[in-house]
């Protein structure tokens, strides 16, 4: 946030882009995105993706786009699937879809609920299976497990979708067995078809023409809330569409909430729900156990924290749980830090976008999306197809060190983990991309696209701020791949290059300036169980250490600013070190005043 004239030299400064900082140190270019299935160049943005890993130890990754709900199938029942696959259409195009997971004590399965800022309740079990035969009533599957292991339903809604067709279909037993039995007609069904079991909806839940904006799940009683008015409605802890409840309040039963605003999203601190309300507003549902005669009842109760203005979430996607703390975007805006005090009456709340406060204010936050990963939050500004990352590191010593990354330009919206590793869903096109994934960018075409990755230093006065200095030789180190042909460094003489603008280009070709060949991550060079974010555990295996001396006709400056920067495909440099001969000139300033 300081000016770039006025601040420590090692700092990245405005105009860097695209490179990110490793647990070394370094700066280097960030790695590209790959897409994750199928390309699709229709103009319909991901609105909304998740992954959800169940009860049975499924990774089921959905995304919301159009009016389509999908989920990325790989192998199922032996079949190699590896696709994103309908569960269900004729969504909302307009809203985004908003999820969490109910356990039912009835099937022992996690549901998958969620909400389309309408007045109903839908439900998923994640019930895939493929088609192996067919006869007039009954389906077999593919694979040795059985139905209710490939979660479709015992007891519960006993209908499964064909993929293909999009024909339904009802059985009424069979589920413990690799045989649905029971099925009136299986006309229309043939080997290798993906069967889903059949979305629910529950209609005018928690009550008719409430639009359901807002949801969480909290001691397994579903909250909902909405962006038109400031109630909260909280469900029975063993029926999600139960509302009601008793007075006295018993234990488990439903409840009501009114807050000062409409709903802003949830959070779980220490075990405190919380409800964000309005531009200013967050709010601690407090339950309390009390005995009624011979009876243990549960007051239910709201208690206001103390908050000031625009403190409250600007969008529930960008809520995130980290530990037991919540990380959220606020109205002003600013990225708050809510920890839990010995008192949560007064949470601390502190402020962590301060150091890049003028691209915040600057920013459009219209649809952002936060995700928690590896020790990072990051968070995406659709509009302007930026990625923000703050990274925190933590010595062995317990000192904590936490840092912004310079933006990264990704065309993203929703992000989420998909096997271990971070992925974006398109902010523009219904795609979804695997990030920090080889050295381009790709396109719906598969074609490779540059990465303009930049890193601007702070100018350097070498402490001689009035005084005018000049150079004649000017060195670089660090790492480079030979594909990176063209490394540019610009060297500006005085503020924007006002003096003059020298650059020279770095070949990773050049058998003169390179050293012997990059290793990886060695113990003592990361901390464990702590891979960096597109460090050094990534770097090309034919990358090479490399240091050049530039010649430079002497010229005479009074600050000088760094450079490096590439704008092709397949580029990967990390910048250990540089720095000039710098010295204080002989001439005399004639322009004193």
């Amino acid at each position: 946030s300081d000016d770039p004239n006025n601040t420590d030299r090692r700092f990245l400064v405005s105009g860097s882009q695209n490179v990110l900082i490793d647990r070394q140190r370094k700066v280097h270019s960030r790695q590209g995105y790959s897409r994750l299935g199928a390309a699709n160049s229709a103009l319909t943005p991901i609105r909304k993706g998740l992954t959800w890993n169940s009860s049975t130890g499924l990774e089921l990754p959905i995304r919301q786009y159009d009016d389509e709900l999908e989920v990325y199938l790989g192998t199922v029942d032996t079949y190699a699937i590896d696709a994103w696959t309908r569960i269900t259409n004729g969504l909302s195009t307009t809203e985004i879809m908003r999820a969490d997971l109910w356990w039912d004590t009835g099937e022992n399965l996690d549901l998958f609920l969620y909400i389309l800022g309408d007045a109903n309740i839908y439900e998923w079990g994640g019930g895939v299976a493929v088609v192996s035969s067919i006869t007039a009533t009954t389906v077999t599957k593919k694979g040795t497990s059985t139905f209710a292991q490939n979660r479709f339903y015992a007891n519960r809604n006993r209908t499964f979708v064909c993929v293909r067709t999009g024909t339904e279909y009802t059985y009424t037993g069979g589920v413990g067995t690799t045989a649905l039995t029971g099925i009136t007609d299986t006309d229309g069904l043939q080997e290798n078809d993906i069967l889903i079991q059949k979305v629910i909806t529950n209609s005018d839940k928690p009550v008719a023409s409430h639009a359901n904006d807002t949801i969480l799940v909290f001691e397994n009683q579903l909250v909902i809330g909405s962006f038109d008015d400031n109630e909260v409605y909280i469900s029975q802890n063993d029926s999600y569409t139960d509302f009601t409840y008793s007075a006295p309040r018993v234990a488990g039963e439903g409840g009501l909430l009114a807050l000062d605003g409409p709903s802003g999203g949830f959070g779980v601190l220490s075990d405190n729900l919380l409800a964000f309300a309005g531009r200013n507003s967050i709010f601690r549902a407090d339950y309390e156990q009390i005995t009624v005669g011979t009876t243990l009842t549960e007051t239910l109760k709201i208690k206001k924290l103390k908050s000031g203005v625009n403190q409250g979430s600007q969008s529930p996607d960008c809520i995130v749980p980290i530990g037991n703390a919540l990380i959220y975007l606020s109205y002003e805006p600013a990225i708050r830090l809510l920890e839990q005090p010995e008192d949560i009456e007064g949470p601390q709340l502190k402020t962590l976008s301060n150091p890049i406060k003028p691209d915040f204010d600057a920013e459009t936050w219209t649809n952002a999306q936060g995700l928690w990963y590896k020790n990072a939050l990051y968070i995406s500004s659709p509009v302007n197809s930026k990625l923000y990352i703050l990274e925190f590191i933590e010595d062995s010593d317990g000192n904590l060190r936490r840092f912004w990354h310079p933006p990264q330009i990704l065309p993203v919206r929703s992000l989420t983990v998909i096997s271990d590793d971070l992925h974006g869903h398109s902010n523009s096109v219904a795609e979804t991309y695997k990030l920090f994934d080889g050295y381009s960018d790709v396109n719906s075409s598969d074609d490779k696209l540059p990465i303009n990755a930049i890193a601007a230093f702070a100018y350097n006065d070498y402490n001689k701020k009035a005084l005018p200095k000049n150079l004649d030789e000017f060195l670089v180190e660090g790492y480079i791949s030979p594909s990176t042909k063209d490394l540019l460094l610009t060297l500006r003489y005085d503020y924007g290059g006002y003096t003059q603008k020298v650059e020279r280009t770095i070949d990773g070709t050049d058998e003169d300036i390179l050293e012997d060949f990059v290793s990886g991550v060695s113990l003592g060079q990361a901390p464990l169980g702590q891979e960096p974010i597109g460090g050094s555990a990534s770097i090309p295996a034919d990358s090479r250490k490399f240091s050049v001396n530039f010649e430079i006709a002497r010229e005479d400056f009074t600050r000088l600013q760094v450079q490096l920067s590439s704008n092709e495909i397949d580029r990967y440099w990390a910048i250990l070190s540089f720095g000039g001969n710098v010295v204080l000139s002989r001439r005399i300033k004639t322009n004193k005043q």
